[in-house]
């Protein structure tokens, strides 16, 4: 690293940007070259970063996050990451998951649950009483602050919305999402059984790391949160929304003001006439508004109402740092805010 710029041979690879308005000394790392960002590279900028004595880290990237705790790097869920006193090369031993979870998430306990072949199964409590159990397999890779994070986004979203949330009891993560082992979709919501399925590239360093290479660079098509929530916050929102829509489907109300609202918001009649714009005789007026949902929301969102409205839904919970979601999104929020409020 030199002239805070970490190098990979004669490429410039990530630039250091400081934050003066931080008493910790964090810097954000930015990459600047165009790759892709496995396991071994994130290891080698972690040891980059740690060698040229960078005290703390300020980044989102789950890999880099993992090398770095995995390093005896520290800082509470989605933190700035403050870097050891004496920083080794290499990871550290492999750590208990639970425990590791639990040390992340204040006002909850997390307390693996018997001992299986091939599984990890813990079970995780709120101070106010809110119960999940998660499943993943017993692997070294496992990433303890994204299994945090998930968890932190699932019990904040039913503490939102009370007993309307109540149907999710836990999570499970495997290969496949719960269906065929492609790794194409990353999240399944089963509503009679109450639990969530998500894939292991949303909580395991090596299937991040082999989703990252199929990806090769590409976007998927749905929507990315933004720094500082992870993948797995979109997808565990995401999945929520479609045991929360059920709610929304059996309120004719809500779910009239909900069409009509972002009908207007768009410059249609209804949310339906913007999804039905690619049809051969859509009028230009529905074209365009389309088109607004794929620049706002994702192309994924095009698909039919549910998948849409879980979109719109994964962006409103989880903003862009400064708070201010793109004009769709924020009617989306607006119209739930108004029919279910906040608890005080």
């Amino acid at each position: 690293m030199r002239d805070g710029t970490v190098w990979d041979g004669a490429t410039a690879f990530a630039a250091l940007d400081p934050a003066p308005d931080r008493a910790d000394g964090a810097v954000a790392v930015r990459l600047i070259a165009s790759v892709v960002l496995i396991r071994d590279a994130a290891s080698a900028l972690v040891d980059a970063l740690a060698a040229a004595g960078v005290p703390a880290i300020d980044v989102a990237d789950e890999l880099v996050r993992s090398e770095a705790r995995a390093r005896g790097w520290t800082g509470p869920l989605r933190a700035p990451l403050r870097a050891p006193l004496t920083a080794p090369l290499g990871p550290t031993s492999p750590v208990d998951v639970a425990a590791a979870v639990d040390a992340l998430m204040p006002g909850a306990t997390v307390a693996r649950r018997g001992f299986g072949r091939s599984a990890l199964s813990v079970r995780a409590m709120t101070d106010d009483g809110l119960r999940l159990r998660v499943k993943v397999p017993d692997r070294p890779d496992v990433v303890p602050e994204l299994m945090a994070a998930g968890l932190e986004t699932a019990f904040a979203i039913r503490r939102r919305f009370g007993r309307m949330a109540s149907g999710v009891r836990g999570i499970t993560i495997d290969d496949g999402a719960g269906g065929m082992d492609d790794h194409r979709t990353l999240g399944s919501a089963q509503s009679q059984t109450g639990t969530f399925f998500l894939d292991t590239s949303l909580a395991c360093a090596d299937s991040i790391d082999a989703q990252r290479r199929r990806m090769a660079g590409r976007r998927g098509v749905s929507a990315a949160t933004p720094k500082p929530w992870f993948p797995i916050d979109g997808v565990v929102a995401h999945e929520y929304w479609h045991n929360l829509d059920t709610t929304v489907v059996a309120s004719p109300a809500v779910y009239l003001e909900l069409n009509r609202a972002l009908g207007a918001e768009l410059g249609v009649e209804t949310y339906e006439h913007a999804l039905r714009g690619r049809e051969p005789n859509a009028p230009p007026v529905w074209q365009q508004a389309l088109a607004r949902i794929v620049t706002e929301v994702s192309p994924y969102a095009t698909t039919n109402w549910r998948e849409s409205t879980a979109e719109l839904f994964k962006l409103w919970w989880c903003p862009p740092p400064d708070g201010v979601p793109s004009p769709l999104v924020r009617c989306f929020g607006a119209v739930l805010d108004r029919f279910y409020p906040a608890p005080e």
